[in-house]
């Protein structure tokens, strides 16, 4: 490992590289799916009487597939830019890194307040350094979450492994598994880049729904499709 000097710039772009692929990867399909299945909720007539459930299940194994991949490749530390190893990164390096050299990356002005401390505070057991422990704790939490994902996509979508998947994923798993990635990138975007979202999770400003609020016919004119 080299000095942490040297490190730390290249965690920086690291992590907004996780930041991005993690929310629009992971988060932020999320509240889309939600509200699209509440649309099919709230219309489960319409949808029965015109065999909606065909495409219903289509939407729903592309957004499981989706987040789920997301995930595994976020949670293996074998992957260079996943988010796991980052902070197997961190734990490493975790005794040099120390709160003096954390306000050389991001000094105090006495103007404004001091959020360093209360930032770094949660990393720290002593206040001095980093502990490693803390780190591997969040570490611990991801691969426990994400386990079963992982098992997933090993069998299923990324191989077509002879095994297959015996056990069931319900959709409150995967929640509990973006939950805790978006929280824990956001955590370690403050410690690294010095700031950050509370959440990833968008705020759709567009009303995406709108399309489903009138009628619409998706087959195509008579003849455009007739070969010759």
């Amino acid at each position: 490992m080299k000095p942490i000097a040297e490190e730390f710039p290249k965690w920086q772009e690291w992590a907004s590289r996780i930041e991005a692929d993690v929310g629009m990867r992971l988060v932020h399909p999320r509240p889309v799916f939600r509200g699209f299945v509440d649309i099919v909720n709230a219309n489960a007539e319409h949808f029965a009487a015109h065999e909606g459930d065909v495409f219903f299940s289509f939407v729903r194994r592309c957004y499981v597939a989706n987040a789920a991949t997301a995930i595994r490749s976020h949670a293996k530390k074998r992957d260079s830019g996943s988010f796991a190893r980052l902070l197997a990164e961190i734990r490493d390096c975790a005794t040099k890194f120390t709160f003096q050299f954390y306000l050389q990356q991001f000094p105090i002005d006495p103007t404004y307040v001091n959020w360093q401390t209360v930032t770094f505070s949660p990393f720290t057991e002593d206040g001095a350094t980093v502990s490693p422990q803390f780190v591997q704790k969040d570490i611990d939490c991801l691969n426990q979450l994400a386990e079963k994902v992982e098992t997933l996509v090993d069998r299923t979508l990324a191989h077509l492994d002879p095994r297959g998947f015996e056990a069931s994923l319900t959709f409150g798993e995967l929640d509990e598994c973006v939950d805790a990635f978006d929280r824990l990138v956001c955590k370690y975007l403050k410690l690294i880049v010095g700031g950050g979202p509370t959440t990833l999770e968008p705020t759709i400003l567009s009303d995406w729904t709108k399309v489903f609020t009138v009628p619409f016919d998706i087959r195509l004119k008579k003849g455009r499709r007739e070969t010759k």
